[in-house]
């Protein structure tokens, strides 16, 4: 599992002015700088009915040919369950476990229609392990989880499934409080799919920068991991207290828990050129923020990276 080149997927979406409905003009500014960022292999961009809010031909249009895509769940799910906690791949709820599987199958059919036109464009999807809110049982969250994930993984895919962990439901007062990790790499044992760390969710379920190591090892142990994204968390300032809001490194981010140091101690045990894909994901807190200091974050995270692989 050989990284085709020394670039980053970068998670750019929580920092372009759409994200915080901006016009259509900062965001084609937004990109056209990113484009023009180095050390860039492609981005991480979440799927809702379409790959952006202009649509997914306006996306690939407006980012370079040879960028390729991870495509993640996570914004869509999250959106879902804010309507319908029982939304979920992990949900005891079947009638809404059977919804989430069915969204699963709209990216299914989006992923292997644009591969199809262009190949490898899209190299993973990250899945979330999403259990029904409010249903505190890991047993039937693993139950159901593992039924939506062995359908899933039967299909047909043009790339590769990576799940993505997050902070667990086993915790005191959770963010996302998603399937335990042990329970995740129980369920995926016997199947074509592999484990994603992202650092600040890692970091916030322990309430610890220590537990993002643990987890690599963790998930190395059982011969399942593969990737590797950083997002940031704080314990004060405008991202919170130990909230899920990527915060950008440090010192840019003052506040911020995340550095290239810690970067440094995941590559030590996962280096980049190990990965199916390493990279950022970094949000602008500030909705009001000129595109030049959204770039700026994204620019900071990429020579964090950098620095932490030197």
């Amino acid at each position: 599992m050989q990284n085709p080149d020394a670039g980053y997927i970068i998670g750019a979406y929580p920092c372009a002015p759409s994200f915080h409905q901006k016009n259509e003009h900062e965001e084609a500014t937004f990109w056209r700088q990113l484009a023009d960022t180095p050390h860039i292999r492609g981005i991480e961009q979440p799927c809702l009915e379409n790959l952006h809010p202009y649509g997914d031909a306006w996306l690939l249009k407006h980012t370079p040919a040879d960028w390729q895509i991870v495509v993640t769940a996570v914004m869509e799910t999250m959106r879902r369950r804010a309507g319908n906690g029982g939304f979920g791949l992990a949900s005891a709820d079947e009638a809404q476990r059977r919804a989430c599987v069915a969204y699963y199958r709209h990216l299914h059919s989006k992923i292997n229609d644009i591969n199809e036109a262009q190949a490898n464009k899209i190299i993973a999807l990250e899945l979330q392990a999403a259990p029904q809110a409010g249903n505190a049982s890991v047993a039937d969250a693993r139950d159901a989880f593992s039924r939506s994930i062995n359908e899933i993984a039967s299909w047909d895919w043009s790339c590769e499934l990576v799940l993505e962990h997050c902070d667990a439901m086993t915790q005191t007062a959770p963010r996302k409080g998603f399937l335990p990790l042990d329970a995740v790499l129980d369920c995926i044992a016997d199947l074509n799919v592999s484990l994603c760390i992202n650092w600040a969710r890692s970091a916030i379920e322990g309430r610890s920068a220590d537990l993002p190591l643990a987890h690599v090892h963790t998930a190395q142990a059982a011969g399942k991991f593969s990737a590797l994204m950083f997002s940031g968390t704080s314990e004060n300032g405008p991202y919170g207290d130990w909230q899920d809001l990527h915060a950008p490194f440090a010192p840019f981010c003052p506040e911020s828990l995340l550095t290239a140091e810690r970067a440094r101690e995941l590559f030590n045990a996962a280096p980049p050129a190990a990965l199916l894909f390493s990279g950022i994901k970094l949000l602008e807190i500030n909705a009001n923020a000129d595109v030049d200091h959204r770039i700026a974050i994204l620019r900071d995270g990429i020579t964090a990276l950098i620095n932490a692989t030197q």
